[in-house]
């Protein structure tokens, strides 16, 4: 087994252990990266398609706000250019298409007081968060101990059926996960990060730009600038820890560092074995932030033929097999793209399906929306999230009820020497790209600290010595 030695290893080759890579070493400290997959990116993924067309499969899209993620690509010399927003987006309700323009779906004045209402109140409640530690806010028990389900189904909360329904669609999709397993409090702290739900719905503003490229194609050239720190197909199994340093262990690999970033989803994280255990919250809250289900398909045409039609490619059909739809066509125009989703359950019950029955079905749902010409791609892919062994899931790990007023405390609390990065930890742009990057970056701080308080210490020892 190869033996290295480092000031700091960094346990994960995603956007957050890449960025608190790039920040320890610009501060002149030898780092060693080691990441349990063949690639780097962690949840972003570049697929390339039997005719050479590539698309991101995983995280894709910028928007307002994310400030890094923007500052990064500026830095590594990618460009950037805006989602195509022009023409109607669609909403299917009980097998008739709706067509509308802006965030909110035209479903009728009550249907639309409904949701504003909703929002507005869980964004005040949000607000009520502080950013670093919901779990202190006056309230936060009573809300952890309720779901996000339940609240929605409250008509004293959402006033209209149809409003329920969109929105426990559009919780479902924005955490992979039935809102009955969110606990509201867990759904508040992703809503406070980002300035309320209201962003995180509003696609003019969550995904209003795409990377030339694909989004792996910056954490590729993050990775480039750290050259061979970065070890690939090296899963971390075992991390040993004591006043002296810490003792990373791979399949092939062993690492002596001063201080240890684990970067990877907590569910991921409470995977590996750690000498001494974590204390309890720290190791229960590892266990219980677990990702939801998601399956992504992309079909690919000769021309985005939607536009044609008048259509921006964005749909919703909150009874759908296939929820989501978005248009992901390169800036060139062609080939035509379409990103389609199942979430949660609903992605559960497809992955049960023969793989010909569910690309029938997928296909099916698009034509409902786009017409026959949909049944017929020159290329279809799917990516199951799920069955990704360094992923086990969607693009975020949601907080069950009881998680974060019971073991919150312990999200970003360095444990002796190690530290913690993942876009769930995040306090700013939580479960974003963005968040990942803000999230490495703290934790990269964190150890600079404590590096520069220990050379301090050692300095002081030296001279009490010498006196």
């Amino acid at each position: 087994m190869e033996k290295v030695q480092a000031d700091v290893c960094v346990v994960g080759a995603g956007f957050a252990g890449l960025a608190a890579a790039r920040r320890l070493v610009q501060a002149g400290h030898e780092v060693v990266v080691l990441e349990a997959r063949d690639r780097v990116g962690g949840r972003v993924w570049n697929r390339e398609l039997p005719d050479g067309t590539v698309v991101s499969a995983g995280g894709t899209w910028l928007g307002k706000g994310q400030d890094r993620m923007f500052q990064l690509c500026r830095e590594l010399g990618l460009a950037v250019y805006p989602q195509y927003e022009q023409g109607d987006h669609l909403l299917r309700l009980d097998g008739v298409n709706h067509r509308y323009r802006g965030a909110i779906p035209a479903t009728g004045p009550r249907t639309l007081a409904a949701l504003g209402l909703a929002f507005a109140r869980l964004h005040l409640m949000a607000r009520r968060l502080p950013a670093d530690a919901p779990w202190r806010a006056r309230s936060a028990r009573a809300w952890d101990s309720r779901t996000l389900g339940q609240w929605l189904s409250d008509p004293l909360n959402v006033p209209s059926a149809a409003a329920r329904t969109l929105l426990r669609s559009t919780m479902n999709l924005l955490f992979c996960a039935d809102p009955a397993e969110v606990s509201l409090l867990g759904a508040l702290t992703l809503a406070r990060g980002g300035g309320g739900f209201g962003y995180y719905t509003d696609s003019r503003r969550t995904e209003s730009h795409l990377v030339d490229g694909g989004a792996p194609e910056l954490a590729r050239r993050m990775a480039e600038q750290l050259g061979d720190r970065v070890h690939l197909s090296s899963p971390v199994q075992r991390i040993a820890h004591d006043g002296t340093g810490v003792r990373i262990a791979s399949a092939s690999l062993a690492v002596r560092a001063q201080r240890v970033i684990v970067a990877t989803p907590p569910v991921l994280a409470g995977r590996i074995s750690f000498d001494p255990p974590l204390s309890t919250a720290c190791s229960h809250l590892l266990q219980r932030v677990v990702p939801g289900a998601i399956i992504r398909v992309h079909t690919v045409y000769p021309r985005p033929f939607w536009r044609a039609q008048g259509l921006s490619g964005q749909t919703l059909a909150p009874r759908s097999p296939v929820p989501l739809t978005i248009d992901q066509t390169p800036q060139s125009g062609e080939p035509g793209v379409l990103s389609s989703y199942a979430f949660s359950t609903g992605a559960l019950r497809m992955e049960r399906l023969d793989p010909t029955e569910r690309k029938e079905i997928w296909l099916a749902a698009l034509a409902e929306r786009f017409g026959a010409q949909a049944r017929r791609p020159s290329q279809y892919l799917e990516t199951d999230w799920s069955s990704q062994p360094w992923s086990l899931g969607g693009m975020i790990g949601h907080f069950p009820t009881g998680t974060l007023t019971n073991y919150g405390s312990a999200l970003r609390e360095p444990v002796g020497r190690i530290h913690w990065a993942s876009t769930e930890s995040a306090t700013l742009m939580h479960g974003l790209m963005e968040g990942a990057v803000r999230s490495g970056e703290r934790a990269a701080q964190e150890v600079l600290t404590a590096l520069s308080s220990g050379r301090r210490h050692a300095t002081a020892a030296l001279h009490d010595r010498s006196a």
